[in-house]
């Protein structure tokens, strides 16, 4: 009762916080353009409740309140106390990761959603779990971790048919996506390393990093094969290739348990007059974790608000536009034009907009002189 009533608060501020404060944003429009699922539950939301902010944010939630059930079985299989259990789960529910994604359109909420699915049947039945595995072989590229991942595992339990199945899948994934790894040694290491930062919290980042160490030192299971190998291969590519981040987080959030497991572990194997430092440590990492979480939701007045700006400013430039009757405008920037078409303003030649993304304004020009330059980074519905 606890946990559900925790859930049902937390859903209700993240569905009024996603309506009325998010804009359907530049980013995105491109997450839609890159995973056609997208659209198509899109359209259908849009069929049933209308094109407005409700439905574009529903989805994503509804997939999250599922990812949330999910998680929860699968932690009955590694903690036998139903405390362990409710607390893995509210951990895992308050990751800035699975914030973000249930938020935002985005492809990780379905990827993680398929991969937490995975596990579970896995567990449950493995014939529906290898049909799973089977039928998302042409959903997106990102899964060729996944398969990567359950290859490796399948080594260490030498499961043959596994192996078979998940080279077979692997190799049909790589071959329809045309999946390439290339580019000159670069500096992106940083920033991967900077968006985990992000998606854990930093402190709770550290603890993830120790964890894994610890990880092999205790029984492996698929989730630990999946989740370590996404993380390598993403710091791996990193070093010569830009990485899109929502390829590789969705197949290491499931760790948590691991996170946790360790952590309780840990503290337990100890007499009681001895547990004060894990005690002082669990107060650091969860203090800092709702910390992160509350400057997340308030990120347009952090240092971050240059990579989140488009999710605030699309509302508040829409209602000055037409409140300067410019309402059929196009754009140099199409994704921008997209998400102003959701908000009313309609497609057409009369007004130019320019969008300049390194500055953050936009000019309004008509028969190439400039009428108006607004600078959108003063805008914003927080």
């Amino acid at each position: 009762m606890r946990l559900i009533l925790f859930f049902l608060l937390y859903y209700l501020f993240l569905f009024w916080y996603g309506v009325n404060f998010l804009s359907f944003s530049i980013v995105e429009v491109e997450s839609i353009e890159k995973f056609p699922l997208l659209n198509l539950i899109l359209n259908v939301s849009f069929y049933l409740f209308g094109v407005n902010d409700f439905a574009l944010r529903i989805p994503s939630l509804i997939i999250s309140v599922f990812n949330v059930m999910l998680f929860f079985n699968i932690a009955k299989y590694y903690f036998k106390k139903e405390n362990d259990i409710f607390f893995t789960t509210i951990i895992f529910a308050l990751i800035p990761g699975f914030i973000i994604s249930s938020l935002i359109i985005n492809k990780s909420i379905y990827l993680l959603f398929f991969t937490l699915l995975f596990v579970f049947l896995y567990k449950k039945n493995r014939f529906f779990s290898y049909l799973l595995l089977m039928a998302g072989v042409f959903l997106d590229k990102s899964l060729i971790v996944l398969y990567l991942g359950i290859v490796f595992y399948s080594i260490y339990k030498k499961d043959n048919l596994l192996l078979v199945l998940s080279l077979i899948l692997l190799t049909f994934n790589a071959n329809f996506f045309n999946y390439k790894i290339g580019g000159k040694p670069k500096g992106y290491f940083l920033n991967v390393l900077g968006t985990y930062f992000l998606i854990f919290s930093p402190l709770v980042f550290v603890y993830f990093l120790f964890s894994l160490y610890k990880g092999f030192f205790l029984k492996k299971d698929i989730i630990f094969f999946i989740a370590i190998t996404s993380f390598l291969v993403s710091i791996l590519f990193s070093f010569r290739q830009r990485i899109k981040i929502d390829d590789y987080a969705p197949y290491v959030l499931p760790y948590t348990i691991y996170m946790v497991k360790i952590f309780l572990k840990s503290y337990r194997i100890r007499l009681p007059r001895f547990r004060n430092s894990y005690k002082l440590l669990f107060v650091i990492l969860f203090s800092s974790l709702i910390i992160f979480d509350i400057a997340l939701f308030l990120n347009s007045y952090t240092p971050a608000r240059k990579l989140t700006n488009s999710f605030y400013f699309i509302k508040p430039l829409t209602k000055k536009l037409k409140n300067k009757n410019i309402d059929f405008v196009y754009c140099n920037n199409t994704k921008l034009c997209k998400s102003l078409y959701f908000y009313g303003i309609k497609k057409g030649s009369i007004y130019y907009l320019k969008y300049n993304k390194s500055s953050l304004k936009v000019s309004i020009f008509h028969k190439k002189n400039k009428i108006l330059e607004i600078d959108v980074s003063k805008l914003n519905t927080l």
